[in-house]
């Protein structure tokens, strides 16, 4: 009896890979299309399923619970706001042009798309999971470290100030609220004028913050 190659005996296992994984990721898009629609408990097993075409069954084959789904559709909404891609304004910039551009490039990447309300909607209806709940909060947490990076390294005037974590905070927490607001329907020239109030409260505080002072050397 004629042994298969090691190559064929692996194709299948690839091809099969390859359906599941193209499977998940239409559960994935299916969930952020129903929770957009239909809200956070709109999105039950079976409107997930039905609204992928498929049935409850291949769900649960693929995902086991809701609560592993909205896991991942977490993890799809926060890499697609893609916040730490390059485009950063470069330190060197001058003070209110990097302020500009900082608060442009978050609005636009992270709070201005229509996928960070799906997230919020997901956010807010999962109180009662607590496995979902901790799973954010890690999330976000790995967020807000990487932004406070980012903001420093952009803005290596703020380096020096004990306050500008909260700072920082307080900017995102500004724009998470603009965002939110967008439930209530754009408001362009609105959000705009915020932005450049937000700015200009930025580079008030870099020209505040006082450098870092180098410690003076005793005379032996």
């Amino acid at each position: 009896m004629l042994k298969a190659t090691p190559e064929a005996a692996h194709k299948p296992v690839g091809r099969h890979a390859e359906r599941s994984e193209a499977t998940r990721a239409q559960l994935i898009r299916a969930a952020i299309q129903v929770v957009r629609d239909k809200g956070y408990q709109g999105a039950s097993v079976f409107e997930v399923a039905k609204a992928a075409g498929l049935t409850p069954g291949a769900f649960q084959h693929h995902f086991g619970t809701k609560a592993v789904l909205m896991m991942r559709v977490v993890d799809e909404l926060v890499a697609a706001s893609d916040y730490n891609a390059p485009g950063w304004p470069a330190a060197d910039l001058p003070l209110a042009e990097r302020a500009r551009q900082t608060l442009q490039l978050l609005w636009q990447r992270i709070y201005e798309p229509e996928r960070f309300l799906v997230a919020w909607q997901v956010y807010m209806g999962c109180g009662a999971d607590p496995d979902i709940t901790r799973y954010i909060a890690g999330l976000r947490q790995t967020q807000q470290d990487q932004l406070r990076q980012r903001f420093l390294t952009a803005f290596p005037e703020l380096s020096a100030s004990p306050d500008t974590p909260a700072l920082i905070d307080l900017v995102m927490s500004t724009l998470r609220g603009m965002g939110l607001v967008r439930l209530f329907g754009p408001a362009d020239a609105a959000m705009a004028a915020q932005l450049d109030q937000l700015a200009a409260l930025l580079v008030q505080r870099c020209e505040h913050t006082p450098l870092p002072t180098t410690p003076k050397r005793k005379r032996p």
